[in-house]
């Protein structure tokens, strides 16, 4: 994967959050994903296909899903359910479209799957293991999520 390939999806993610959410995440430490699992209570995981191909996931605390879904949606949540589920899928979609319309700029087309969300301490996802993984944190307060990308040239 090109190191290039996650800055649309770092800038759509910024961009989300402070229209969508009134929140302005500060963005953390840039990392190559060694493993498959992840440290949080829920992650949002799109497929891309397309001129490129892969995936991207956002994953975050049970604390920081339930402030966010709360922003989002305008209703106080006290544990994960499936409004919690839909509404990370959908802030999930919204960043990878904003990262797509980046994109097809530079003449990258791909499409964008229905987002899946895996609620769970310590959850894995698999990925392909010839295409490497990047990743951002983003801190929000005292809290912080990740947004993941996995994006192999087609073309």
């Amino acid at each position: 994967m090109k190191a290039e390939h996650i800055n649309p999806f770092i800038t759509s993610t910024s961009e989300v959050f402070r229209t969508m959410l009134s929140i302005d995440p500060v963005r953390g430490q840039l990392y190559v994903k060694t493993g498959e699992k992840l440290p949080y209570d829920i992650s949002g995981i799109i497929g891309l296909a397309g001129e490129a191909s892969g995936f991207v996931i956002i994953s975050m605390t049970e604390t920081l899903a339930l402030k966010v879904v709360e922003k989002f949606i305008g209703e106080k949540k006290d544990n994960i359910d499936e409004d919690v589920m839909d509404a990370i899928g959908e802030i999930l979609n919204m960043i990878a479209g904003g990262a797509k319309q980046i994109f097809s700029r530079t003449g990258v087309k791909f499409k964008i799957s229905i987002p899946n969300v895996v609620v769970g301490k310590d959850h894995v996802v698999g990925k392909q293991k010839n295409v490497q993984c990047l990743g951002m944190t983003f801190k929000v307060g005292e809290e912080s999520f990740v947004i993941e990308v996995a994006l192999k040239d087609v073309k």
